[in-house]
């Protein structure tokens, strides 16, 4: 027998007798919770995660839960109850709303009393980086981000003249080492702050036009996308990933192009235990 089946075949023993109970997979999503009163929400603003849900709760009166606002525009998730819409009274509690989109804000409110209005903020898997602009200096000089993240740099008020010039002073025309390739932006008082979104993975170093004979330069370590779990990287996370991770530990593959999406129980190691995470 195929070693690697045979683990498999002793994991999903194992699996059956430690499985976790239904609604328990998503580890990582949170839920939250909106009380209905007679004439009020609590909280009336939320700011969640994308893959969160929110449970809208009746506690008195009588409420028709809408997504979007009142008058809000057709063909567009500000129209009312173009994503939910729901009945909140003693003999209907509560409603829950998977939210699965990112990087945007839902508006709802009672079309009993449309006065009633709230908003929920659902962010994105993107992050924005910081690294401020001093005098011949980049804090912090190396940053390490995820491609679709966007890296904001900040002129230090009265500081001198800079710039955030992508590439290394001497480097080979046609790659992304050539000055300037990417970016070549002035930092100073009158434009103190410069965004770039990186949208494939690299290692990009940058510098100071002016000052980087001072060791004014610094890097960003863009890293590829991974979803935890996924092996072997085919965009999902199944039985097959199992199988990647065991042939891993067990068989000596070769490393994987990210072993942090081996670590699936994110624990800061790969071992059996994120294969059983795996089937769970």
């Amino acid at each position: 027998m195929n070693h690697s089946r045979g683990l498999v075949s002793l994991l999903l023993a194992l699996v059956t007798a430690l499985a976790v109970p239904a609604g328990d997979d998503n580890l990582a999503a949170a839920e939250w919770e909106i009380l209905f009163f007679d004439s009020a929400f609590l909280p009336s603003t939320l700011t969640i995660d994308h893959g969160d849900t929110v449970r809208f709760t009746w506690v008195a009166g009588s409420h028709q839960l809408m997504s979007g606002f009142s008058g809000g525009t057709p063909g567009t998730p500000d129209e009312p109850g173009a994503l939910f819409s729901a009945t909140l009274d003693a003999a209907n509690p509560d409603y829950v709303h998977l939210f699965g989109e990112g990087d945007v804000i839902i508006g709802f409110f009672d079309a009993n009393n449309p006065a009633q209005v709230g908003a929920i903020t659902v962010l994105g898997s993107a992050l924005t980086f910081h690294v401020l602009v001093v005098d011949n200096e980049y804090i912090p000089p190396v940053i390490s981000i995820f491609r679709g993240d966007t890296v904001r740099w900040t002129h230090e008020p009265m500081e001198m003249l800079h710039t955030v010039t992508s590439g290394t002073p001497n480097g080979a025309a046609g790659t992304i080492e050539e000055p300037g390739a990417l970016f070549d932006e002035l930092s100073t008082d009158s434009t103190p702050v410069f965004e770039y979104l990186f949208d494939a993975p690299m290692v990009l170093p940058y510098f100071c036009t002016p000052h980087w004979p001072f060791g004014m330069d610094g890097t960003v370590v863009v890293q590829e996308l991974f979803i935890r779990g996924d092996s072997n990287s085919d965009s999902a996370v199944g039985i097959a990933d199992a199988v990647t991770t065991l042939d891993y530990l067990f068989q000596s593959a070769g490393t994987p192009t990210c072993l942090d999406a081996l670590d699936a129980n994110d624990d800061g190691g790969v071992d059996l235990g994120d294969a059983i995470w795996t089937l769970a």
